[in-house]
């Protein structure tokens, strides 16, 4: 065994939770393609390599087994297929998730659920922004543009909460299988009365044109779209929800905060793509070799799991320059990962941006002296889904 090896034979799962990028930047150096076995994933740590990985499906596919995201989906779902399967899938999302609908629809949707929240807390002087705010905007939004507008915020989140225990446990720990067992099962009963209002009463949400655009029966159509649903409930809250919270964090924690509080509608989307490659909020693509392959100059025999770091690609430095682990407002404009890569690109990438612009602008035009507690600063984990903990902030009321 080699010394790189024998060091990553030694990776655990909290290792990577509590701060997975000084892993990955050894990785990118000395070993790009790296097999860990905490997780049984052939880590592939470079732009061009996580790039190539996700992209060639011919060569590397979505089939991961065995796969935690088919148990906690409840089957198949459109991060797991290739080829047509996928694309059918795609084609259901689409109609409701064109920027165009987007841009037309969304804004309307997400800022009374923005203005909501912070009339709740400007007069307060504080707050702990990522489950007062950034998260309950999350999956408000979220519920309200799939259909699921009668169900609480403090569900959804919880939903959140449980489908994540399960789709990032490639250790296989029993606890966190009987919390997403768990949750997947009250999914399925609760939307189970929604699917059949929304098939019988046809509407403009998402659930709706899934249900009218997918084929069979009705009880063939829910087996269908149902575990990309829950794909959805779990993404469309990890991403903008937390890359918005992120976003704020590395302002504040890097002193750029001030620059957007003078211009928020000029500098929020450059603030949340800077965010967005800084800590992105869903860090790997998995995949599966379908022949053998060398990528990063390893040989990959067929059916090798690999985890295609996009959160490492946002880092490569032959990318991003020496600075790539400093969120900088600044930082030249050009395509991240955060959004993935490939045929597997995130379907509500628009969707995400327009709420964490919407988010982050308001925020700072509401509360232009934002700033970080001094005894709580923001704590990220997570290697897979990571987003600060907490965001506790000050403002003067």
């Amino acid at each position: 065994m080699s010394a790189i090896e024998e060091w990553a034979s030694r990776i655990t799962v909290e290792q990577l939770d509590t701060d997975p990028y000084p892993i990955y930047a050894r990785m990118r150096r000395e070993a790009p393609v790296c097999f860990v076995p905490a997780v049984g994933l052939w880590f592939v740590t470079r732009w061009a390599d996580v790039d190539f990985a996700a992209s060639h499906t011919d060569r590397i596919d979505s089939a991961v087994s065995p796969s935690p995201l088919n148990r906690v989906m409840g089957g198949p779902s459109i991060l797991v297929l290739d080829g047509e399967p996928q694309k059918k899938l795609r084609a259901m999302l689409d109609p409701s998730l064109r920027p165009r609908v987007v841009e037309a629809t969304s804004p309307d949707l997400v800022a009374p659920i923005v203005e909501g929240l912070l009339d709740a807390l400007a007069d307060r002087g504080e707050a702990e922004l990522m489950s007062e705010y950034f998260e309950p905007i999350s999956v408000l939004s979220l519920g309200s543009m799939l259909g699921l507008a009668e169900i609480d915020g403090d569900t959804l989140r919880r939903w959140f909460h449980g489908l994540a225990q399960g789709a990032v446990n490639f250790e296989d720990d029993p606890a966190r299988w009987e919390i997403a067992d768990a949750t997947g099962e009250e999914i399925d009963r609760t939307l189970a009365p929604i699917l059949e209002r929304l098939w019988e009463v046809p509407d403009a949400s998402t659930i709706s044109t899934m249900l009218q655009h997918a084929e069979g029966s009705f009880d063939e159509r829910v087996a269908t779209i149902l575990p990309t649903l829950k794909v959805i409930l779990l993404g469309g809250m990890q991403e903008p929800g937390h890359a918005a919270g992120t976003t704020v964090a590395g302002l504040l924690e890097s002193g750029q905060a001030g620059a957007v509080a003078l211009d928020p509608a000029g500098l929020a989307r450059d603030a949340i793509e800077e965010g967005l490659r800084w800590v992105a909020p869903i860090g790997t693509q998995t995949r599966r070799v379908r022949v053998e392959t060398e990528l990063g100059g390893v040989p990959l025999p067929v059916g090798a799991n690999l985890g295609a770091l996009v959160s490492s690609a946002n880092r490569d430095e032959e990318v991003w320059g020496p600075t790539a682990d400093a969120y900088d407002l600044a930082r030249p404009s050009r395509n991240h990962g955060a959004f993935g890569f490939g045929p597997h690109f995130c379907s509500g990438h628009h969707f995400s941006r327009v709420q964490m612009r919407i988010a982050v602008q308001r925020l700072f035009e509401r509360l232009p002296s934002l700033r970080s507690d001094p005894d709580r600063p923001p704590v990220f984990n997570g290697w897979e889904f990571r987003a600060p903990q907490h965001l506790h902030v000050h403002w003067d009321a």
